[in-house]
């Protein structure tokens, strides 16, 4: 991956829809060059998806919050760890949490989350703190991004 490439996908980033031609024009190439490096992109899984990135107001959501989930309490490690993973499966089909991730020593959940307000996210962290597999939940709102805001929240 040469400039070019990160120039186009730091462009396409920003805006999938804008014309390979305004590109183009950006990067002052020809309009052939964008098309084909970023059909390649896209053939060699560099680009993922063109997507809508929505702001979760529009969804009703005004508060986020960062999880810390930690799984335990099995007899064995081996549970502990696979089921780390399962749950994390679980909890990433749900539209609320936007990034979840998987720490395995020790078997800890990170998850960013999206609530109507932070009462709505406090509930969402009892349910959690119910399940027999989690030792403990905790969650540290977060009040502003600086950067990531496609993942968490309001771009401003």
């Amino acid at each position: 991956m040469d400039q070019l490439d990160r120039d186009l996908l730091h462009i396409l980033q920003k805006d999938a829809k804008i014309p390979f031609t305004r590109i183009a024009e950006e990067l002052k190439q020809p309009d052939t060059t964008i098309h084909f490096r970023a059909k390649r992109l896209k053939e060699s899984n560099t680009i993922t998806r063109y997507c809508a990135l929505v702001q979760p107001e529009a969804l009703g959501y005004t508060a986020s919050a960062i999880f810390r989930i930690e799984i335990g309490g099995h007899i064995l490690p081996e549970i502990s760890k696979e089921r780390t993973h399962s749950f994390a499966e679980e909890i990433a089909e749900n539209e609320q949490f936007l990034w979840v991730a998987v720490d395995e020593e020790p078997m800890i959940i990170h998850a960013l989350t999206m609530g109507v307000d932070e009462e709505d996210l406090q509930k969402r962290a009892e349910t959690l703190r119910k399940s027999p597999d989690i030792v403990k939940v905790t969650m540290t709102p977060v009040s502003a991004v600086v950067k990531g805001w496609e993942l968490s929240g309001n771009p401003k």
